[in-house]
């Protein structure tokens, strides 16, 4: 096998397996994700082979990463015989442990010197290796028991080479092993890896693969042919969110009952044992699309590397990921460990009967030596405890457990834990269900939990009713908010069903205290979103932002980032608004806050879409409808059909900008409860007029007659609709009156397509006079916000009345503001970091840009960039003049310019 770039750590491991002299007779090898450990440990196995060595061992698996000794059953399962060969007790304490023979819990020390007599009893036949791939997955008992092993192999001839994810912070080395850290490929090997993986890429497209990947080989494999999902994720993302999000675009092309079979695989383990409900098409398929590799285990195939199963498993939604632990616990009945972790997973509510069913096995996993490991079941047993006293009780024999296993901090914890629940356990249910809601928006999930327990939670069910937009839902929750003492709450509730005002909003938001819990903050504020208060109180949304870095509160201040970028967005800040929701993004994606990630791709998108980058906008629509639709999330939805429908209408194409726009809210309804229903009423009326469908526009527009009092910036965009259907002679008026109220300048995208739909009517009614001014102010209020495409459409419009107009170099290939300046100091030689150091961007936003303006402007590397742009401006300096109105007409035919011109 020939491995690029890796002399250094081949060296090591020969080293360690021919137990060279002054070598220690063992190597841990340790790096991120896909940097090539598995492929480095298969090397070292097969050179151990060659030299007719016996290798034992195995791998670790996050489903067995709970079970007691589960890697010490893999270790000795090829060996089994060999344990006749030593002394009885020996032999006893191994059969125990292993739950082959009844009897006391033997010590730890017993347990690892009788695992090195079997092994020493192995190796005096012959040199023998122990080769262990994912040891981060071995169970901690088992791993307690080959550091013993480890350091103790010289009298022996054993030798053994470990494969594990990097060193966390609060890791420490143990004298007397071997690390050995498997960085990223140099430039030179990864240019040449790149090469011969995929040769013949496009000189762009290679630059672009080798700053991504960053020397990782999995990276150079893989990123060459992912989808653009990838340019979505933020600037740093890590390389295991990166090849994740690689191997999920894959998982999502598989039809769903192969997807069902390979979610129920990747809990189970690593190998395709369940291969057998799969035709042989189907495992052609998937090891086609590289998420499956050929080895030489029974079932013959395994998952190619660890993050295709935890792409497999966060594909899924939290109710499919459920139902398939449910299967493998019906499956796994006559091993009541593995039944006992799958069963926890699979059940959200309270259940006594599987709560007991699970304290009974950590109880048995207790009695093998396993004490750390039953703390863990004992608290899951607890949660799924609906009698306060009894989960109390089943914490504080948690906590008594980690107390024996010197998880001391841990035990105390566990004791107040059981004190709150016996104080306050509504409240101890609502924080539950709150992470179930911010971590994997498991909406559901977190309103079942509550379901019981009318009391408990009332906020939190709020704030999941907004994102399911359900009729029912809210009705229940109305039941809940009726009973509630708590003044904000009912103030949610009432906002986002639309029976709010914004009095009260601002009222509330006035009289918060300084002082006032950042997650009471976020939610007015969001509030404040609805009733387009939010500018009056930025200093409340830039404090969550701040205690980021003071009291760490990571939630709040990732909805301050959406709330600034919401904020920046209508002020016409684009940049500023991406630059937040970047931030807000990357916050996200480091603490695993899925449900605040996707409002924030939904900003994304959004602003995207106004810019008139459709491939970015359908590409995050993409990401969130795949994420919120198994999830029941609504309101994601509704956004991410906003963002579709925006798009298409930046281009034109209003007949599938309406398809979307009443996907949001069907004709002459607009529900109240859900979200952007009231702000797709110009958007909606404007669709159905351009594609004929008058009594549709009509109807609408006076449906949402009635919303005009509710926010300054919806009675702009009511006012602006009713003028569109208007007569002839009273659509004028109204747009104008429209545009006279005050502060509506404020959104200068909101003025500027109004004032664009004005000048169009009055182009329409032969006025190129009165248009001329509404379609100049438009085009440079576009111009000045980065509206590409609309600022065209408004300097199109203009050009219909007979004015000239001088295209700009960004218009002229379709390129934003900000890509300009990108593209320019690109052109000067500038790296990206520095080109985003100049421009307050990430490094990663500005390879994105990069990798937009080059087919723009028909290049392929950024040499041709200079030359480019020089090209265009040229264009626009030596281009003739367009045709000058005269009078009496709307346009200039090309004779008449010829006659002026003496042509």
């Amino acid at each position: 096998m020939d491995i690029i770039g890796r002399e250094r750590e081949l060296a090591a491991l020969r080293q360690a397996i021919d137990r060279v002299p002054g070598v220690l007779p063992n190597l841990v090898l340790h790096g991120d994700p896909g940097v090539g450990k598995s492929v480095l440990l298969q090397a070292g196995i097969t050179y151990a082979e060659q030299r007719g060595m016996r290798v034992v061992g195995g791998s670790g698996f996050e489903s067995e990463a709970q079970m007691a000794f589960a890697g010490l059953h893999q270790l000795f399962a090829p060996v089994m015989e060999y344990m006749d060969r030593v002394e009885p007790f020996h032999r006893d304490v191994l059969r125990r442990v292993l739950g082959m023979q009844d009897g006391p819990p033997p010590d730890r020390l017993a347990i690892s010197v009788a695992s090195l007599a079997v092994l020493a009893a192995v190796a005096q036949e012959g040199p023998m290796l122990i080769a262990v791939e994912d040891a981060h997955w071995v169970d901690r008992p088992t791993r307690e028991v080959m550091m013993f092993i480890l350091l103790r192999l010289k009298p022996y001839d054993l030798r053994a080479i470990f494969a594990r994810r990097s060193l966390t912070a609060g890791e420490r080395v143990t004298p007397g092993i071997t690390m050995l850290e498997v960085g990223p490929l140099d430039d030179e090997a990864a240019g040449h890896l790149l090469d011969l993986l995929h040769p013949g890429l496009p000189g762009s497209v290679r630059l672009r693969v080798l700053g991504e990947a960053a020397g990782n080989p999995l990276a150079l494999t893989e990123l060459a042919q992912t989808s653009v999902g990838v340019e979505m994720l933020p600037a740093h993302a890590p390389m295991r969110t990166r090849l994740e999000t690689a191997f999920a675009g894959r998982v999502l092309s598989l039809p769903p009952e192969i997807r069902t079979t390979l979610l129920v695989t990747a809990l189970d383990g690593d190998r395709l044992e369940h291969q057998a409900e799969l035709s042989s098409h189907d495992l052609l398929e998937v090891e086609r699309l590289g998420l499956v590799t050929r080895d030489s285990t029974p079932s013959g195939l395994r998952f190619r590397h660890p993050l295709v199963r935890s792409a497999i498993i966060n594909t899924a939604s939290p109710d499919e990921v459920r139902r398939a632990h449910a299967v493998l616990a019906d499956q796994h009945k006559t091993d009541p460990e593995r039944r006992m972790w799958h069963l926890a997973a699979a059940t959200v509510e309270p259940d006594e009967q599987v709560a007991a069913e699970i304290e009974k096995a950590a109880r048995a996993v207790s009695l093998r030596g396993g004490s750390g490991l039953a703390v863990k079941a004992l608290q899951r047993a607890a949660r799924l405890t609906p009698d306060p006293p009894a989960r109390a009780a089943r914490l504080e024999h948690a906590a008594e457990l980690a107390g024996e296993s010197g998880q001391l901090d841990l035990a105390q914890e566990l004791l107040d834990e059981a004190r709150r629940h016996l104080d306050d356990p509504g409240r101890a249910l609502a924080v539950r269900a709150q992470i179930l809601m911010l971590r994997d928006g498991d909406l559901d999930a977190a309103r079942r939990l509550l379901r019981g327990t009318p009391a408990a939670g009332p906020l939190v069910r709020v704030m999941a009713a907004s994102y399911a937009q359900d009729p029912e839902e809210w009705a229940a929750v109305t039941d809940v908010v009726a009973g509630c003492d708590d003044e904000h709450v009912r103030l949610l509730h009432d906002v986002f069903t639309g029976t709010s005002t914004a009095a009260r909003v601002r009222t509330a938001l006035d009289e918060l205290p300084g002082d006032a819990p950042p997650g009471r903050v976020a939610a007015l504020c969001r509030a404040a979103t609805w009733m387009d208060l939010l500018p009056g109180y930025r200093s409340r949304f830039r404090a969550l932002i701040d205690g980021e870095a003071g009291q760490g509160a990571v939630t709040h201040a990732a909805s301050g980032y959406w709330l600034a970028a919401h904020d920046h967005f209508l002020a016409g800040q684009w940049e500023a608004a991406e630059s937040s929701a970047n931030a807000g993004l990357d916050l996200c994606v480091r603490h695993d806050l899925e449900l605040l990630a996707h409002d924030l791709r939904c900003t994304l998108g959004w602003i995207a879409a106004a810019r008139g980058d459709a491939d970015s906008a359908r590409e995050y629509s993409r990401i969130v409808e795949r994420w919120a639709a198994p999830r029941g999330s609504a309101l994601h939805l509704s956004l991410a059909a906003r963002n579709l429908a925006l798009a298409a209408t930046a281009h034109g194409d209003y007949e599938t900008a309406h398809a979307h726009w009443t996907s949001i809210s069907p004709v002459g309804v607009i529900p109240p409860y859900v979200a952007f229903a009231p702000w797709a009423v110009f958007e909606l009326v404007d669709s159905a007029v351009r594609t004929g469908r008058m009594t549709a526009a009509r109807t609408h527009a006076a449906a949402a007659a009635g919303l005009a009092g509710r926010a300054p910036r919806l009675r702009l965009h009511i006012m602006a609709a009713q003028a569109l259907v208007a007569a002839d002679e009273e659509g004028v008026p109204l747009f104008k009156a429209a545009l006279a109220l005050p502060g509506t300048e404020r959104w200068p995208f909101d003025h500027a397509r109004v004032r664009l739909a004005l000048g169009e009517l009055q182009r329409r009614r032969l006025q190129p006079g009165e248009a001329r001014p509404e379609l100049r102010r438009a085009a440079d209020l576009f111009a000045g916000i980065g509206a590409t495409a609309w600022q065209q459409r408004a300097e199109q419009e203009l050009r219909a009345t007979g004015v000239a107009v001088t295209q700009r170099p960004n218009a002229a290939h379709g390129l934003t503001a900000q890509q300009l300046e990108v593209a320019r100091l690109a052109a000067s030689g500038l790296s990206n970091k520095e080109i985003g150091e100049r421009l307050f961007l990430s490094s990663r936003t500005v390879s994105a840009h990069l990798y937009r303006i080059f087919p723009k402007l028909g290049i392929t590397s950024r040499a041709a960039l200079r030359d480019a742009l020089d090209g265009a401006v040229g264009d626009a300096v030596h281009r003739q003049p367009e045709p000058v109105e005269r009078a009496g007409s709307t346009r200039c035919e090309p004779s008449c310019w010829a006659r002026a011109t003496g042509a």
